[in-house]
């Protein structure tokens, strides 16, 4: 039902607007958990409209127990999975895989998110809009409005996929508009509800500047010197069509960037760090290549890892400038960057033109075909491209209603004449019942994605599980699953490096407690040798052993949740013991804490190690728009102890004010926690604007 600019509503979380009297009703919804397909515990209402600037959405939560309306979160982007949420999904491209996500719980906490190929979520991605929940006598009301101009749509549609979803947390419930299937989680929208009607759309001349200007001072404890910059910073977004954006960025600030999830190597390859910067992650789904392959899979071989832009041997250089092209040409998926970055004088790297291109096209009714194609090295050290094409097959309602996807990969590198290719595919079927997966990855020894990320080339691997999922739903038991898992390594002479065999069993409870019981058998060829943390050596050899592994896990519900896993049994020759904890406490809608620690304990015949790594995270939320995070960790390998506070205010969605503090030092393990060695300081202050024309 479209209105005009003059009724539009006031967003405040009350129907009483005029205006919702004309929306379009729907009150169809259905219960997909504990049983699909029935009736819910509680009516929903949801209410559709539009004017030439905004898609309105409110939704009527009935509950005949207001009171254990469950919203213990307030900050941004708070974990919605936890509370009474509810979420609606738009696809403006009728792709039937990828959507933006808008979510609230009842006291207005918003997340945003984009979702691509019925999987994977990015909850980096923020835009401008506005929503506003209000817990009233009867239930709960939501109210959004969502600008044309913070969503990209193919003018051509006649009909928009839509998803509308509600949980009641205190029952574990979960109630859907449409694609009613408990074997498809929620953000997948293969059988969406579909909109028609939307027209005459006005978002303006497609232009937006974000403009920010940031003051840092930072302190270096150990040379005993302070520098203090100032530095302007923007990005500009330009819609060419309603479909396809192009975007700048000039002397690009991380400030705000989340400090990675401390990590300890303890084995032969390097570790995987996942991207964390808002510029890279904005629309990192139009990057996507392989499916499943790299999504629930090893990231080992893939083709382009935005993380090498701007960050050399893990450290950080400038971003001095960038273009970007996203969206949509025709029914083709289209994603390019280009940038410029600054030298790393300490590395002795001069500044380096890194790009990547990605295209894809939809092809039989579910699925697509594309390439992908970067150019560039970090380091400068040699002309490195690498040249990859990739098939995504699907095939829902197959077998009643299990879904088939087959995801393959061919990419190439080419490196000062050097060139070799990798080969990957993953194939699983998933039902309510039988489950099942199956992968292969052939990967060349000179294969060398410098834009992408490989820590094991040369090896042929070969994996794949099968499952059988239970649905009791009994006073004590919701879900279970039990299942075997396999798999063998091998270089690619064929000869084998690695095996693996092993089974789980899981129960989880209507609350969302769950249990899990996992055994694995463990074949391990060590050709050269290395050392676990840096510490204790492991010798070439053929080393076999059995470890077995518990993992318990309260509902994140409850004001506490706690989980606890640990594994023990054999590792090269000796003995390995782990325990993993954390822990989240949420007293009020305005506090939470959450706390993680990880010991690992290695006796081998070459000497024993003892791995601690800590790890404490609050947030002080004062209203949806205004929190205070602060993050610390330390482990005891690096005795690297670092602080990082961020307050975030948006007084309007379109201002941002940013203030941060951060602390380094060194813990000597030895003398914990006494001995403490500053090592630096930093404070920076941004401010940022949003204009849009």
């Amino acid at each position: 039902m479209r209105i005009s600019r003059q009724d539009a509503p006031v967003i405040d979380g009350d129907l009483s607007d005029p205006a919702w009297r004309n929306a379009a009703i729907i009150e169809e919804f259905y219960q997909i958990d504990p049983v699909e397909g029935v009736t819910p515990s509680q009516p929903t209402r949801a209410y559709l409209m539009y004017d030439s600037k905004n898609l309105y959405v409110a939704v009527y939560a009935f509950d005949t127990e207001p009171d254990r309306i469950r919203r213990s979160q307030l900050q941004r982007d708070p974990a919605l999975q936890d509370d009474d949420g509810i979420r609606v999904l738009i696809d403006s491209f009728g792709s039937f895989r990828d959507s933006y996500f808008f979510g609230i719980n009842p006291n207005g906490a918003r997340s945003d998110a984009l979702t691509e190929n019925n999987g994977a979520f990015n909850d980096r991605w923020n835009t401008i809009w506005r929503a506003k929940a209000k817990v009233v006598e009867d239930g709960w009301i939501a109210e959004f409005a969502i600008p044309f101009q913070s969503i990209s749509f193919d003018p051509a549609l006649d009909e928009w996929n839509l998803q509308i979803i509600r949980t009641i947390r205190r029952d574990n419930e979960e109630i859907r508009w449409s694609n009613i299937d408990q074997s498809r989680n929620r953000i997948d929208m293969t059988n969406p509800g579909r909109v028609s009607g939307i027209s005459d759309i006005d978002n303006g001349i497609g232009l937006e500047v974000q403009a920010f200007v940031t003051g840092a001072a930072s302190r270096d404890w150990v040379l005993d010197e302070t520098d203090v910059t100032l530095n302007p910073s923007g990005n500009v977004f330009y819609k060419i069509t309603p479909s396809l954006t192009g975007s700048l960025t000039f002397n690009t600030d991380f400030s705000n960037t989340a400090l990675d999830a401390r990590q300890v190597n303890t084995g032969r390859f390097s570790l995987f760090f996942p991207e964390t910067r808002d510029f890279f992650l904005q629309d990192a789904a139009v990057f996507e290549f392989g499916g499943d392959i790299f999504r629930r899979g090893p990231s080992n071989g893939l083709p382009f890892f935005s993380r090498n832009i701007g960050i050399v041997g893990g450290q950080p250089v400038d971003l001095l400038a960038g273009a970007k092209l996203s969206g949509k040409i025709g029914p083709a998926n289209v994603g390019v960057i280009s940038t410029r970055t600054g030298a790393a004088d300490a590395s002795n790297i001069d500044g380096q033109y890194l790009s990547s291109a990605r295209i894809s096209v939809p092809i039989l009714s579910e699925s697509k075909i594309g390439f992908v194609l970067t150019n560039g090295n970090p380091t400068g050290d040699s002309n490195n491209t690498v040249a990859g094409v990739d098939f995504q097959y699907k095939k829902s309602n197959l077998f009643g209603k299990g879904t088939l996807t087959a995801d393959f990969a061919h990419i190439r590198s080419y490196d000062e004449g050097v060139n070799d290719a990798m080969t990957a595919g993953h194939i699983a079927y998933r039902s309510q019942t039988w489950n099942g997966r199956l992968r292969l990855r052939d990967i060349g020894e000179d294969y060398a994605p410098k834009l992408g990320f490989i820590n094991r080339p040369g090896i042929k691997r070969f994996d794949g599980n099968a499952f059988r999922a239970y649905r009791p739903n009994t006073k004590l038991l919701r879900y279970a699953e039990t299942g075997i898992v396999g798999g063998v390594i091998t270089d690619q002479s064929g000869q084998r490096q690695d095996e693996l065999f092993g089974g789980w069993v899981l129960l989880r409870n209507n609350p969302g407690d769950s249990i899990r019981a996992d055994y694995r058998r463990r074949v391990e060829r060590i050709n050269q040798p290395f050392n676990i943390a840096g510490e204790v050596p492991v010798n070439p050899g053929d080393y076999r052993w059995n470890r077995y592994r518990v993992n318990l896990s309260t509902s994140r519900a409850r004001m506490l949740g706690i989980g606890a896993d640990v594994s023990w049994g054999g590792v090269y020759d000796g003995e390995l013991l782990e325990l993993r904890t954390n822990m989240d406490f949420r007293p009020s809608k305005h506090f939470q804490l959450s706390t993680s620690y990880n010991l690992l304990q290695f006796k081998l015949p070459t000497g024993d190690v003892s791995i601690h790594i800590a790890s404490i995270n609050s947030t002080i939320a004062f209203t949806p728009d205004m929190s205070i995070k602060t993050e610390v960790q330390y482990d005891n390998i690096s005795q690297s102890f670092t602080y990082f506070s961020r307050f975030t205010w948006e007084p309007v969605p379109e201002r941002e004010i940013f203030l941060s503090f951060g602390h380094t030092a060194l813990i000597n393990r030895e003398n914990f926690p006494r001995d403490f060695t500053s090592l630096g300081s930093s404070l920076a202050l941004r401010l940022g604007h949003k204009f849009r024309l």
